[in-house]
């Protein structure tokens, strides 16, 4: 009998790799990168920017080799963060996936999804790493440490601080109130696609790469009308 990995499920980024158009979630590409909405987005807006190399790998494992990558990334992801501020842009320290990616997620947080301690944590504490303290720790030391089982215990906070004012709560659905009736969303998820995919549009331009040409199977899921998404 073949063995099988069970971790298989960990390489699923992979797919989007060398066919992107074939996938309804994906919401634009280039040669040398492709976004995806999150499967269980954590926030009124969010993907995930994933290089369309295969780089099984982790922030922790990232060094001055891939500052050029990491570069490019940020300059990808800059017109989005400079126009709607309420946008955070980073790497989990350990990571579920193997492929490496880059969350883009807005601060609200608001989101059906968002159902575990956990899930608040790895984007409200230093579990989550910006994009630009990569690049300035790996410009500076050479790589970026982590320390995953200090990072873990991270994720096992009992205490709740909101990400907006620092009040705190002993549970999430105490939170997850307090963020829609205090924090309510301000960002909508059409106009940051809308950018997103400028963006892409005069980076081909630059690189004279091909014209992203959307599957039946991605035009018939595309909702031009949606402004958040759930599971």
């Amino acid at each position: 009998m073949a063995h099988q990995d069970k971790d298989a499920w960990r390489d699923r980024l992979r797919r989007y790799l060398d066919d992107p158009a074939e996938h309804a979630d994906v919401i634009t590409y280039d040669d040398e990168f492709v976004v995806v909405q999150d499967k269980y987005p954590k926030a009124t807006v969010h993907f995930l920017v994933i290089p369309r190399q295969v780089l099984s790998m982790g922030v922790g494992d990232l060094d001055r080799e891939h500052l050029p990558l990491l570069r490019r990334m940020a300059d990808l992801v800059a017109p989005l963060t400079a126009s709607f501020p309420d946008l955070q842009v980073g790497f989990h320290a350990v990571p579920s996936m193997r492929q490496l990616h880059l969350h883009v997620v807005s601060t609200d947080f608001s989101s059906p999804s968002l159902k575990h301690k956990k899930h608040w944590h790895s984007f409200t504490t230093t579990f989550f790493k910006p994009l630009a303290d990569v690049l300035s720790t790996i410009d500076s030391t050479g790589q970026m440490a982590v320390r995953c089982v200090r990072e873990r215990e991270l994720l096992e906070a009992t205490m709740i601080v909101c990400n907006q004012c620092a009040t705190t709560f002993k549970t999430l659905p105490q939170l997850k109130r307090h963020l829609i009736s205090v924090h309510p969303a301000t960002v909508s998820l059409d106009a940051v696609k809308q950018l997103l995919s400028t963006i892409f549009s005069k980076k081909r331009t630059a690189t004279n790469a091909p014209v992203e040409v959307p599957s039946p199977k991605r035009q018939a899921h595309a909702s031009p009308t949606a402004t958040s998404v759930t599971q």
